[in-house]
């Protein structure tokens, strides 16, 4: 790979790592909803809670290869109507037609308030916060063209963010991850640099991060500590766990076709699961286990249909679009 390509990863290994990502999200989310069934204890419950604490690394994942990607993209292409527009249509046209979908199913909007949170992804975390990755990341890029400011600014960009969302009382999930996203632009930017980096100090790298990534999630686990400490120690090992993940996704390439597949559909995957899993579970008679893999089956070929209907509605739309332009010239 090295000798082949001057990116530290390709396109195929950043859909596997979302893929493995994808499957830690959702596995962590079954793990949390066991509990609905079964008051698990003992070792039992110590996997359960290892489970349950996957979700965090999966995001960690998620917002290093997507930070990565858009700073290759706008590295190849000017950040113009055009690129703006793949953004949407990759990240919010989905959102829309599959939680538009969802929420119609589930009784509609209620209120024009709730037809507004539907429009901003209130109500998804991740939405949310990706939504402002990508705005900061258009105007930031857009206003300062120096590399090294850009990151500067993203980065402050970011506390901030951190700081207004840990003031409002939110749950940590919503801001734990997201210097994995700055990260992943500091690869992007500082890609040469970083492919220079000797093979066996990689290597060296993996088991000593994992160490480290360990041993504070064990020392978060069993020392009384403020919010405020915890938090830095998350954030800490936010910047220890996607950088083992670099350095293992720079390595060689990872092109198993299930991963991929998965990580080409993981945000339509991460849409789709609850509301999948909730049916299942209410409507299903069987083991609880059999419940967890039909529900995963299901959540699978809704994601699949979900993007065989946005790729139709993207085409057609399209369409329509140069019909009219076309009618407008010839009158």
């Amino acid at each position: 790979m090295e000798g082949e390509s001057k990116a530290l990863f390709d396109r195929q290994t950043g859909y596997w790592f979302r893929g493995l990502a994808i499957i830690m999200v959702i596995a962590s989310h079954y793990a949390e909803w066991w509990t609905w069934f079964f008051a698990a204890d003992g070792q039992a419950e110590d996997f359960r809670l290892t489970l349950s604490k996957l979700g965090v690394y999966g995001v960690n994942i998620f917002f290093l290869f997507s930070g990565y990607g858009l700073t290759k993209a706008a590295e190849h292409k000017e950040i113009d109507g055009s690129f703006i527009s793949r953004r949407i249509q990759a990240v919010y046209i989905p959102y829309l037609v599959i939680i538009g979908i969802i929420q119609l199913l589930s009784g509609g909007f209620g209120t024009f308030s709730g037809f507004v949170r539907f429009l901003c992804g209130n109500d998804y975390w991740f939405m949310v916060v990706i939504f402002l990755f990508y705005i900061g990341f258009i105007l930031i890029w857009q206003v300062l063209k120096n590399p090294h400011m850009r990151i500067l600014i993203f980065l402050l960009y970011t506390f901030a963010i951190i700081q207004v969302m840990y003031d409002k009382n939110m749950q940590s999930f919503w801001y734990v991850s997201n210097l994995a996203f700055v990260l992943g632009i500091v690869l992007g930017t500082y890609e040469k640099g970083c492919r220079r980096v000797p093979l066996l100090v990689r290597i060296l790298l993996i088991p000593l991060l994992l160490a480290f990534t360990i041993y504070y999630e064990l020392y978060m686990d069993k020392t009384g500590m403020t919010p405020e400490q915890i938090l830095r120690i998350q954030m800490v090992n936010t910047v220890l766990w996607t950088t083992q993940i670099a350095c293992i996704a720079s390595l060689i390439p990872w092109h198993e076709r299930i991963f991929i597949e998965l990580g080409k559909r993981s945000l339509h995957l991460y849409l789709v699961h609850t509301f999948v899993f909730m049916k299942c579970v209410n409507a299903l008679n069987c083991s609880i286990p059999l419940r967890y893999v039909i529900a995963a089956a299901a959540t699978v070929m809704a994601a699949v249909l979900c993007e065989m209907l946005i790729t139709f509605l993207i085409l057609n739309f399209a369409k329509l679009k140069n019909y009219i332009k076309e009618k407008g010239v010839k009158t």
